[in-house]
């Protein structure tokens, strides 16, 4: 019974230390599913594979799961490996039973010498694509693996080594579409339609609110002076045109005296008018500078790790599986 214990307290704390150690390196748990292929043989897209799988190791970002253990729990979900390829079918049939925290889903078309690669690095605990690859090449079939080689650096959010740059050979071109990641140009686009929406957006929450709360004031004043300008100018209407009408001389001083004392209260309510809703436009440039200006900072290592049981269908025992998000 002691050396049970002994042995589980070892697991545990292993897994601890792994823990800090993948905070310092920002390491993350990935599996990378058998790609999609099109004008190519078996042979050829398995050495493909074999070549991004080894650059991705190279990255040192990131802890790969034995592709036999990935299609062992394929296949004990009920699915079947040529055809579960595709992010929705990997995530049902994997769940949470190995402890990964990405997919890399994958697809290499080629037509002569033009080829098409395409890889989606995709979040297992919120489906959610993080970032696509995609780019389209046109030249040798040596240059083509260089730029899938380049893909994993670019799939692990990272500079490729410059040794592979100059490797590079005919034409391509590389798209990066980030649809998970906020950006200053979302602030700035959410700021210009809202005050403070896109401070909420980078999670800055009091400024925002500061924000929309004062062009609001700003707002309300305006309108507020817009409405008793509204009534100063119905009354210089209605004593000017009583002063016209009247004859008698001591009537029309004193309809002459309302007409300019309600004259300048119009004057007055307009420039307050004026500087509330100049005010606010200043509030709302200000606002759009600054959603734009901010830094947007990741969210924190250690609030996004998790250690959970797995379950491993190629030993067929429960381990304790440490994930950490991707920086």
């Amino acid at each position: 019974m002691l050396l049970k214990y002994s042995k589980f307290f070892s697991v545990v704390l292993t897994c601890l230390l792994a823990q800090i150690f993948s905070q310092q390196s920002s390491v993350v748990t990935v599996a990378i599913v058998d790609f999609e292929k099109s004008g190519m043989s078996e042979l050829e897209i398995q050495t493909l594979e074999q070549r991004f799988t080894a650059e991705l190791r190279n990255t040192a970002k990131a802890i790969l799961v034995d592709k036999e253990v990935l299609n062992a729990q394929i296949v004990s979900a009920g699915y079947e490996i040529p055809t579960c390829k595709d992010v929705e079918c990997v995530l049902l049939a994997i769940g949470d039973t190995l402890g990964v925290q990405y997919i890399i889903t994958g697809l290499i078309k080629k037509n002569k010498e033009k080829y098409v690669l395409e890889t989606v690095f995709t979040d297992v605990t919120t489906g959610l694509e993080e970032r696509t690859i995609k780019t389209s090449y046109k030249g040798p079939v040596d240059g083509m693996v260089v730029e899938l080689e380049i893909m994993a650096w670019d799939i692990m959010n990272l500079e490729a080594p410059e040794l592979l740059a100059v490797k590079r050979k005919g034409k391509a071109k590389k798209k990066i579409r980030r649809p998970g990641v906020k950006t200053s140009l979302g602030a700035l686009a959410r700021a210009s339609v809202l005050p403070g929406w896109g401070h909420y957006y980078l999670d800055q929450n009091a400024r925002g609110l500061a924000f929309y709360s004062s062009e609001l004031v700003a707002l309300s004043l305006g309108y507020l002076a817009y409405r008793d300008y509204s009534r100063a100018y119905d009354k210089v209407e209605v004593y000017w045109g009583q002063y016209r009408a009247e004859t008698d001389e001591q009537l029309l001083q004193y309809y002459k005296g309302k007409t300019l004392t309600a004259e300048d209260e119009m004057i007055q309510k307009n420039n307050t008018l004026i500087t509330m809703f100049r005010a606010a436009a200043v509030i709302h440039a200000f606002n759009m500078i600054d959603a734009y200006m901010l830094d947007i900072v990741p969210e924190s290592l250690s609030e996004r790790a998790n250690i959970g049981l797995g379950y491993d269908p190629i030993i067929r025992q429960p381990q304790l599986r440490l994930s950490i998000a991707l920086d």
